[in-house]
């Protein structure tokens, strides 16, 4: 009898392993293509301070110092800045692209061109050892200097894959991107800015952030990239659990960044559902018309980290999110400034909307920004009075 038993068991088992293995998603390959518009980006670090057993070239003047992390080399990579003039901007880079802690056995990249306060130069190709072989990435670097302000320097993803992929029967075009330009493309995050991205061919979001789904035409599906985004697997998901979210009737248009993916709604009477998970409020939107016909809208973006949130199975989640909305007023200290005659003492003043969760807003007449609001200051005795009008940017 045991052994009846057993063999029962192992009937089960194997049939388990045969559906699983029968449903498994299939490793769906994607080709990379080289850009020298970097589509994620992060600023790096600079130092005037030399990297400790780096070797560096002959370099013609004060140089600057960048270490750039990735999960594809725990050391990560050095880079070094340094121009051919005695003064401008930085127009050449070394590069660690080997990773063998040596800057001076890389050639020089250069300026693939620049402008008054910045330079921007050639994709970097940069190597990495894989598991299969040689992993291919670029990193694209701009460099930045304004008048008054600190170097900086942008490093951008100039890589990314690219591919038709079978989404639910059909064959679309889909996109992986390096959104934190840190070399691997299969980033998710609470936080957006942690997160890569993907596109997917007729989906009217464009780019979304990355997680553990992507919805398309209002279906789900499990997605899984490459960390080297070489490849990606699809498939739809099963029996996923929703949770009911309740905003104020007023919002037209909401999304929600989290652990699951990327999600747009427009609530039907403040109300709309989401995959239970954790969540970060990215967008809302308010539309309205005026009593003359014109469109308006009100935006609110870049939240802090009160706009999290969690949606459960059991319990509806209430988000108290767009209007009121309030106007934050600040002076900076005062400046002097050299006149013809005298030094005039000067006072900056800068107003911005807030939202609830210490979001920006945005206010948009059509396609268009209204005009600045007005700005009116006036002595106690009246003797006097100054207007200015608040510019927008």
């Amino acid at each position: 009898m045991k052994q009846v038993t057993s063999l029962v068991r192992l009937a089960a088992l194997a049939a388990i392993a045969l559906a699983t293995t029968a449903s498994a998603q299939k490793e769906q390959w994607l080709d990379y293509h080289v850009s020298t518009d970097g589509r994620g980006y992060r600023y790096l670090d600079l130092t005037t301070n030399a990297p400790p057993d780096v070797k560096l070239p002959k370099l013609g003047g004060q140089p600057y110092f960048a270490h750039w992390t990735t999960p594809l080399d725990p050391l990560g990579r050095w880079l070094c800045l340094d121009r051919t003039k005695k003064s401008g901007l930085y127009d050449r880079v070394y590069f660690d692209t080997t990773g063998n802690g040596r800057l001076d056995d890389k050639p020089a990249v250069s300026t693939a061109h620049s402008d008054q306060y910045s330079a921007y130069f050639e994709p970097v190709r940069v190597v990495f050892k894989g598991e299969d072989g040689p992993i291919t990435y670029h990193l694209v670097l701009r460099f930045m200097q304004f008048e008054g302000s600190e170097a900086r320097l942008l490093a951008s993803s100039g890589g990314y894959y690219a591919g038709k992929v079978d989404i639910g029967g059909k064959k679309r075009r889909v996109e992986l991107i390096d959104g934190n330009a840190n070399g691997t493309f299969n980033d998710q995050a609470a936080d957006a800015g942690d997160c890569d991205r993907v596109t997917v061919e007729g989906d009217k979001v464009g780019e979304r952030y990355l997680g553990r789904m992507l919805e398309v035409d209002g279906q789900f599906y499990q997605i899984e990239v490459a960390r080297d985004g070489a490849f990606v697997k699809v498939q739809k998901a099963e029996n996923v659990v929703l949770g009911e979210v309740h905003v104020p009737e007023t919002i037209s248009e909401f999304v929600a960044v989290g652990e699951n993916g990327h999600f747009v709604r427009k609530p039907v009477k403040g109300g709309f559902t989401l995959p239970v998970g954790k969540y970060r409020i990215q967008e809302w939107t308010i539309d309205r018309k005026d009593d003359k016909g014109a469109a308006w809208q009100l935006m609110g973006y870049n939240f802090n980290d009160s706009a999290r949130f969690e949606v459960a199975a059991a319990k509806p989640v209430s988000l108290e999110v767009g209007e009121p909305m309030r106007a934050v007023m600040e002076a900076q200290a005062p400046s002097t400034r050299a006149g013809s005659t005298a030094l005039a003492k000067q006072v900056g003043f800068s107003l911005r909307f807030q939202g609830r969760y210490g979001e920006t807003l945005q206010i948009m007449k059509g396609n268009q920004r209204p005009t600045g609001p007005r700005l009116t200051l006036t002595s106690l005795d009246g003797t006097y009075r100054y207007t200015n009008t608040f510019e927008f940017g």
